[in-house]
């Protein structure tokens, strides 16, 4: 495991032109041959966890690629967002991840051609912006795209109006009994993208999982969580949110303020994983990844 640090990208969105300094970690395999594929891995709002996080760089590691683990958050001087998602947003994080891309496409070791990114829950929704193709225009026309897209569990309320992605494979992991970001959202989500012409996106729903479903053991209430499930909105191309409520749009500052006075509630449930869960989700993930040769 290596120590990096990197500057995030920042870019036209109201919080994602702050600057940052950004430490990460990267797990490159034993006995690797002269390059690798790589996953950026994206947290969710409880910040770098050992059952999450790690355990998915090791299982890459375990399948022959790297994994580039980004803590949004320390840089920051944030411990988590769970109760609080406005201290650090899923565009910082989606800077974070480009910025994290860049550094790996410069690495001898890395595969180029194979850079890819997964996300758990607010990871995942960083994850899935970073494929919309009219954000990389609001990214200044950064020149870099990931390979393949992973998001487990993603929140969903908001989405694209125009769900174009760039082509590259996504695989939408969820959860059936998720009350935190519902999987129905995320599948609608899905949908729309393949209309939009992306025909190489998978969803796999666990009938029995619960939001975070690395964490083995029983379900658990976060009765601090800030809850944004009931608060359905429409992205506009020039980053507004249409609220279908209200009939209009509202810029981010604005729309942030009436979510939290609207729709926002607090409490969410999570955990509820069991081995055999884990495991079968682990070799689907590494399944999905074979299909487009990020391991072997």
């Amino acid at each position: 495991m290596e120590s990096v640090s990197f500057d995030t990208l920042t870019f036209d969105h109201p919080t994602a032109s702050r600057p940052a300094r950004i430490s990460a970690t990267l797990h490159i395999p034993e006995g690797r041959p002269a390059r690798v594929a790589c996953m950026v891995i994206l947290t969710s709002s409880a910040g770098v966890q050992r059952h999450r996080e790690h355990y998915y760089a090791d299982l890459l590691n375990e399948a022959g690629a790297a994994a580039l683990i980004v803590d949004s958050f320390r840089g920051r001087g944030v411990r988590r967002t769970v109760a609080d998602q406005s201290l650090v947003s899923a565009a910082q994080m989606e800077g974070d991840a480009f910025a994290a891309l860049a550094l790996l496409r410069g690495d001898p070791r890395i595969d180029p051609a194979r850079i890819g990114i997964m996300g758990v829950s607010k990871g995942g929704v960083a994850t899935l912006n970073a494929a919309i193709a009219v954000r990389q225009r609001w990214r200044g026309g950064f020149p870099h795209l990931f390979d393949l897209h992973v998001a487990l569990c993603p929140g969903a309320t908001a989405q694209h109006r125009d769900p174009t992605t760039h082509g590259r494979p996504m695989y939408f992991m969820l959860a059936a009994k998720d009350d935190y970001t519902p999987a129905e959202l995320a599948i609608e989500y899905a949908e729309r993208m393949r209309a939009a012409g992306n025909r190489r996106i998978k969803v796999k729903i666990y009938g029995s999982a619960h939001h975070g479903w690395e964490s083995v053991g029983p379900v658990f209430d976060i009765r601090d969580a800030e809850n944004w499930a009931c608060c359905r909105n429409l992205i506009e191309d020039d980053g507004r949110h249409f609220v279908p409520g209200l009939g209009r749009a509202l810029d981010e500052p604005d729309f942030q303020a009436w979510a939290r006075a609207h729709c926002v509630t607090r409490g969410a449930r999570a955990g509820g994983g069991t081995v055999e869960l884990k495991t079968r989700a682990s070799a689907d993930l590494l399944t999905f990844l074979a299909a487009y040769g990020f391991v072997g």
